[in-house]
């Protein structure tokens, strides 16, 4: 956001919100009011919450919502194809001899955790192979419910000869997990994770992962916030790669 509004003469305000809170409506209402803002930027999980936008337009205040799935008009949102990103990573690791895949879940009721599933499955659907319940563990987004998750599916009567996380985090992990069982990954177990943050390079072995194309689509956010008019032409639609690394071995 910042490269985008770079000599402008908008600036950037950040704003933590505790989305628990029962206040958190009356919160943002008066922070838009009080702060006259041009326009306001939604992170998820916020942004999957359709009262927020519909405060913002009460307001007259102009959003985006980023996403990873279509949450709103082309004008209104930046979304990433996490479905359609997670049954290429899966798919990747069928190409690679596996046929036990277990997943890692992101936390209940975010969008972007159903997609990622939704995409685990149809992979796993489209290879013929088995993606039950035994082959899933929820995590939510922490590195200590990665680790948690990972071991269940590590000590379970069938372990997966592969893993994926819903994030990188959880995958780290889910990584951790499999050092402390004496298993060395990627040998006697692969792990795949999403978003492509810092730390999917500093583990070691670096992390084969889902890159989300966060800067590229906060910018476009910001060009959409400023000048809605002439940003009309800007996509909605950003896909992610997938980043290969050395996490990840043949079966």
């Amino acid at each position: 956001m910042l490269d985008a509004i770079r000599g402008t003469e908008f600036a950037l305000v950040v704003r933590p919100v505790d989305r628990h809170s029962p206040r958190l409506f009356d919160d943002i209402r008066n922070f838009i009011e009080q702060q006259r803002l041009t326009g306001v930027m939604i992170l998820p999980p916020l942004s999957e919450n359709d009262e927020l936008a519909a405060l913002c337009r009460s307001l007259g205040c102009n959003y985006v919502r980023m996403g990873s799935a279509t949450l709103d008009e082309a004008a209104h949102l930046v979304q990433s194809n996490d479905r359609q990103a997670v049954s290429e990573a899966v798919g990747y690791l069928v190409e690679q001899g596996h046929s036990r895949i277990g997943l890692v879940q992101g936390p209940d009721g975010f969008r972007s955790a159903a997609e990622r599933e939704a995409g685990w499955h149809e992979a796993m659907e489209a290879a013929g192979l088995p993606h039950g319940p035994d082959l899933m563990a929820r995590g939510n987004y922490t590195f200590e419910t990665g680790r948690e998750a990972g071991g269940r599916l590590i000590d379970g009567p069938n372990r997966p000869t592969a893993i994926f996380a819903s994030n990188d985090v959880m995958a780290a992990g889910v990584l951790h997990a499999a050092r402390e069982r004496g298993l060395d990954v990627p040998q006697d177990l692969s792990i795949v994770g999403f978003d492509d943050t810092a730390i999917a390079t500093a583990i070691w072995p670096p992390l084969t992962t889902v890159r989300w194309p966060i800067r590229t689509m906060a910018r476009s956010a910001a060009l959409k916030l400023i000048d809605p008019e002439a940003a009309s032409g800007e996509q909605s639609l950003f896909p992610t790669d997938f980043i290969a690394r050395a996490s990840v071995a043949p079966k």
